[in-house]
C-alpha cells in the first residue's frame, strides 16, 4: 500500500534555487513493507545517481528521502560543476598506491562527464553552462595551476585548459585583485536543485521507487537489510547510505567520521546585461584559492550568486 505524504511538498528551505525550481512533484511517503534489490537512503546527488546507475543495470531500487528530493546540500550549493576531487590525493599514495591515486583522479574527471551525459540523455533543464576559471590570489597559486594543467594533460583531459596572466584576467572577471587564472572549458555551472529534480524524474522512469517524507529511523542488519521508517519498511539485499551530513545515528561507525560543514550564498536581484557582462564577461563560474574562499557565478536570469 502507498500513502501520500500528509504535508504539502513545498518544504524545501527558502532559497533562490527553491524559488526558481522546476515544478516539484510529490513523491509518496512509504507505507507498509516493500521489497527491493537495493535500498538507497538519501535523495541528493549521491543517492539519486546511485539509484540511476543501478536501475540502468536492471536492479530493483527503492530510494528513501527524509524530506524532499534535493532538500540538503544537493539542492543548495554553489552550482559549480568542477573537475576533480576536493582534496589533495597524492598524500594517499602510501595507502592506495600511485595507480590508485591516478584512478581516483580519473574518477574526478569522469564525474563531470556523467553529469554531462545524463543532462543530455534525459534532457534535464538545469541551465548547464560550460566554462570555469580558478582564480590565483598569489603567484604561488598560479604556479600550482601550471602543475594542474600539466597533470590534466597527463590524464588525457580532452577539454581546453589555458593559463591566464594578470593582464588577461579582465577577460574573465571584472576585478584587479587576481594575479592569474586557469580556464577549464570542461567544467561549468548549473542549477543544482533542477538537476536533482531531473535526475529523480529520470530514475522514476527507469523504475526506481522514490519515497519522500520517509526518514529512515532504524536499520536491521542480517542476511538482508531492513530499513524502517515511521510508516513502513524496506527489505533489500543491499543498502546504500547517501545521507551526507544527515546520517545522524543510522550508522554510528560511519557517522562518527562525518564532519558537517556549512557554506552560505547570496543572490542579487537580476543584473542588467551590461553589469553582468562587466562582472563575468564569459559567464564562467569562478573560485579563488583562499582557505575561506570566494566562489561566484551568474544565474540564468543574470543574478550574481556569491558564496
Amino acid at each position: 500500500m502507498i500513502a501520500r505524504a500528509q504535508q504539502p511538498a513545498a518544504n524545501h528551505p527558502a532559497s533562490y534555487y527553491a524559488a526558481s525550481s522546476l515544478p516539484q512533484p510529490e513523491y509518496p511517503a512509504l507505507a507498509g513493507e516493500v521489497l527491493a534489490d537495493v535500498c538507497v537512503v538519501g535523495g541528493g546527488f549521491s543517492g539519486l545517481n546511485t539509484a540511476l546507475e543501478l536501475a540502468e543495470r536492471g536492479l530493483s531500487v527503492v530510494l528513501l528521502e527524509a524530506n524532499k528530493i534535493g532538500w540538503g546540500a544537493s539542492g543548495r550549493n554553489g552550482g559549480q560543476l568542477i573537475r576533480g576531487v576536493g582534496h589533495g590525493l597524492d598524500q594517499f599514495a602510501n595507502i592506495i598506491g600511485v595507480e590508485g591515486v591516478r584512478q581516483m583522479k580519473l574518477m574526478g574527471l569522469e564525474a563531470v562527464e556523467i553529469v554531462r551525459q545524463r543532462v543530455e540523455r534525459f534532457q534535464i533543464p538545469c541551465d548547464l553552462t560550460w566554462g570555469y576559471c580558478d582564480l590565483a590570489n598569489k603567484p604561488c597559486d598560479l604556479e600550482g595551476f601550471a602543475e594542474d594543467a600539466d597533470e590534466l594533460r597527463s590524464l588525457g583531459y580532452r577539454y581546453e585548459t589555458r593559463l591566464l596572466q594578470a593582464n588577461e584576467m579582465h577577460t574573465v572577471v571584472g576585478s584587479t585583485r587576481y594575479v592569474g587564472g586557469l580556464i577549464d572549458m570542461g567544467s561549468g555551472h548549473l542549477h543544482p536543485l533542477n538537476l536533482a529534480l531531473g535526475e529523480a524524474a529520470a530514475a522514476q522512469r527507469l523504475g526506481v521507487r522514490l519515497f519522500e517524507q520517509s526518514a529512515a529511523t532504524r536499520i536491521d542488519y542480517g542476511p538482508e537489510v531492513k530499513v524502517h521508517t515511521a510508516g513502513g519498511s524496506v527489505r533489500a539485499k543491499t543498502l546504500v547510505l547517501g545521507c551526507n551530513a544527515y546520517l545522524n545515528n543510522l550508522n554510528p561507525q560511519l557517522s562518527g567520521k562525518v564532519l558537517p560543514a556549512g557554506s552560505y550564498i547570496i543572490a542579487t536581484e537580476p543584473l542588467s546585461e551590461e553589469l553582468a557582462h562587466a562582472l563575468l564577461p564569459q559567464n564562467m563560474a569562478v573560485c579563488d584559492q583562499r582557505v575561506a574562499l570566494d566562489y561566484y557565478r551568474l544565474s540564468a536570469d543574470r543574478r550574481l550568486l556569491f558564496g
